[in-house]
């Protein structure tokens, strides 16, 4: 394989230009759709030479369906043999600039939303771009934020060295894992350098008001501060939601993917494959300690996650120290979990789809309609965060059926005091059963689902007593579980799937953290470069 190397890369009007200072027999530069290989595409180049050739690439031919794209370039060989090889930069220096400096992207407006196109080199040099949305945070207000922040590193880098930072999705919320385990640092470790960071917009501020002291601003200096000079994080979301969505070019950014990180999870694994994110071989997302629920759990992600025993601790989920027994209320909860083919379609191709669909007929049924009538019963719908967008869509005609936003009513709250959940592949199927709530998993579309996303656990052997395929056969177990309350048997859903069952699992994690900690070899960034350049 031959190594293609870029000489130079420009924003110049509406194209991204750039150079390689060599000589190939008809190149044509190939940008491959990392998720859609119908959105990828092929340029000729702009200029060939005997030493240099320069392509051309205009902002309009990228995708806003497709995140990434990776660069290729094919030609043929002397001996007439086709070639197609992944073009890269060797040079450390224009990785930095490229990914850490460069403000200059190329605009282009798809569906009146304004999209950037930014270029960037991943993980070994390979040059690749990305389609994201414009957002409030490339105002040049937070590039002069991160300078600020950047220069006040070395006046006050020994007092936070020791910090670290917990967070959940987009840093907006607090109601989940991170929050629960901050919390009980809160009040159980004084003078703790733990810190929440949270938008000033969050519908759960109040939630983290009496721990002022620790509670940082997103995308303030303190910050941006924090992200450079903390020790690690700890969260239940990915090391990409303490920052500004899918902004992959600043400092920031750079000393977040290198932080070690302590994963407290979402949820429990088990129905949903995920992607490569959080494997142990991604070298910037992996987790350095992952927190599971069960030995099941544990031996998930050491066989497919590829993590090793030490690297994995059994411990439950802090979130189920909140729960205490609380009146349940007559009602049906039901939530589905996200698609990853559904969540990028416009309006008008999610109404079409069979999601839409199912879900729009159960909660207009007559049979669901009358079934709660006769009961006395709610039933109360939500959909998931990535599906915020389409929530106009499911609109109720019948005041026994209601819907709600996350930010209207605390999940957790819908879980507890619910009498029966109904979820399709979501893990919070196990938080009702944890919270001892019956639950059936609605897969109208399982095959599709085991093609698409997978699970790791058997749907015909390990919960066939609560998979349902056809809505018929829904309507008709809500209907018998409302009128006889048909019980599932928990106590032998909560012995296999879980651990433990008390209220100390954020103790547990807090000591598992402390052993991963003090056995954890950290080294600074200033270090960690210091030495790369002695080399």
């Amino acid at each position: 394989m031959s190594e293609i190397k870029v000489s130079s890369i420009k924003n110049i009007n509406n194209y991204v230009e750039f150079k390689i200072n060599s000589s190939f027999e008809s190149p044509i530069l190939y940008l491959k759709s990392r998720k859609d290989e119908s959105c990828s595409f092929r340029i000729k180049p702009q200029k060939l030479s005997k030493n240099e050739v320069v392509f051309h690439i205009p902002a309009e031919t990228f995708s806003p369906t497709n995140i990434y794209y990776d660069a290729y370039l094919e030609y043929i060989k002397m001996s007439g043999d086709f070639i197609q090889d992944r073009i890269r930069t060797k040079s450390r220096w224009q990785r930095r600039f490229i990914n850490l400096l460069n403000l200059k992207h190329q605009k282009v407006q798809h569906f009146n939303q304004e999209y950037l196109i930014t270029e960037y080199f991943a993980v070994g040099g390979y040059l690749a771009f990305q389609v994201r949305e414009s957002d409030q945070y490339d105002s040049l207000k937070y590039r002069l934020k991160e300078m600020i922040a950047c220069l006040l590193v070395p006046f006050v880098y020994w007092y936070y060295k020791d910090s670290k930072l917990t967070y959940e999705k987009f840093s907006n919320y607090a109601r989940d894992n991170s929050f629960y385990y901050f919390t009980y640092v809160q009040k159980h470790e004084n003078n703790n350098k733990l810190f929440y960071v949270i938008t000033k917009n969050s519908p759960d501020i109040n939630n983290v008001r009496p721990y002022q002291k620790n509670i940082v601003y997103f995308m303030s200096i303190k910050h941006l501060l924090l992200i450079i000079v903390s020790k690690y994080f700890i969260a239940s979301e990915s090391k990409g939601h303490v920052y500004a969505w899918r902004h992959n070019q600043s400092i920031a950014r750079y000393c977040l993917n290198r932080k070690p990180f302590v994963f407290l999870q979402h949820g429990v694994l088990g129905l949903k494959q995920v992607d490569k994110t959080f494997f142990a071989n991604n070298r910037l997302n992996h987790a350095d300690l992952f927190i599971t629920s069960s030995e099941i759990e544990k031996n998930i992600v050491m066989n497919f996650l590829g993590y090793q025993d030490k690297d994995v601790a059994v411990t439950g989920l802090s979130r189920w120290d909140n729960f205490k027994n609380v009146t349940k209320e007559k009602k049906i909860f039901v939530m589905p979990t996200w698609r990853a083919q559904l969540e990028l379609l416009t309006d008008e191709q999610f109404l079409q789809s069979n999601f839409y669909r199912s879900y729009c007929s159960l909660i207009h049924s007559d049979k669901i309609k009358h079934i709660l009538h006769q009961n006395g019963y709610e039933l109360h719908f939500m959909l998931h965060p990535k599906f915020v967008r389409f929530e106009k869509y499911f609109i109720s005609d019948d005041e026994s059926v209601k819907v709600f936003h996350q930010s209207e009513v605390p999940l957790d709250k819908e879980l507890k005091t619910s009498e029966l959940l109904i979820t399709d592949y979501s893990s919070i199927v196990w938080d009702a059963l944890y919270y001892g709530c019956p639950a059936l998993l609605f897969q109208f579309d399982q095959e599709d689902y085991l093609q698409t996303q997978g699970s790791y656990l058997n749907f015909e052997t390990d919960l066939k007593d609560i998979v349902i395929k056809d809505p018929r056969a829904l309507l008709d177990r809500i209907a018998v579980f409302l009128r006889q309350k048909e019980e599932i048997n928990l106590a032998s859903f909560q012995h296999k799937y879980f651990a433990y069952t008390d209220q100390d699992n954020s103790k547990r994690i807090c000591d598992s953290i402390g052993q991963w900690e003090s056995s954890y070899q950290f080294m600074p960034l200033y270090k960690r470069h210091f030495l790369k350049s002695r080399h």
